[in-house]
């Protein structure tokens, strides 16, 4: 069974965590493959059709090589769908088919009790696309990432880019 995943706010952050883990699956401790679904994107900026155009077309990472439409509800992505909302609170989006949402709308990092919403849906982890106050781990792979503990944290962060672009330097200049 896949690990169902939804992403609160899908600008350059959600949309890019999308690219990043679409078709993808992972290995988890035990050796065992683990698969990624997308279930839901809730985005207030633009309708399913604007994202969609968004998702194909990346100033930076440029044309990707899937096929995405949007219309109403539903974002289509090479003929799979994804449920499509536009709503401003996380308690307006109906997350309970989620075991991971993607928080990255840039807005509930500082105020961590607003995350509680999705764990009264139902959702086992969120990780937030910025550093939050209030308990949650800021995880930099290759620096911290081996103090994850899944059994303690509900609520990861990506920490800040500047964290990510400058730690793990800092990291191997320490060492040495």
């Amino acid at each position: 069974m896949a690990t169902r995943i939804g992403i609160n706010g899908f600008g350059r952050m959600g949309r890019l965590a999308l690219r990043a883990a679409w078709n993808r699956s992972c290995i988890c401790e035990g050796g065992e493959p683990l698969e990624l679904e997308f279930v839901h994107i809730n985005e207030i900026a633009c309708d399913a059709a604007g994202s969609a155009h968004l998702l194909g077309f990346d100033s930076v990472h440029g044309c990707w090589s899937h096929t995405c439409t949007g219309e109403g509800n539903q974002l289509t992505i090479d003929g799979q769908n994804l449920g499509y909302s536009s709503a401003k609170t996380i308690a307006e989006v109906d997350w309970s088919d989620c075991d991971i949402v993607i928080e990255a709308t840039g807005k509930h990092h500082k105020q961590p009790e607003q995350l509680n919403d999705y764990f009264e849906q139902g959702v086992k982890k969120v990780l937030v696309a910025a550093p939050t106050k209030g308990g949650a781990l800021d995880i930099v792979y290759g620096v911290n990432h081996a103090r994850y503990d899944p059994t303690k944290y509900r609520v990861v962060t990506a920490a800040s880019c500047t964290t990510n672009c400058l730690a793990p330097v800092v990291k191997v200049m320490h060492e040495q």
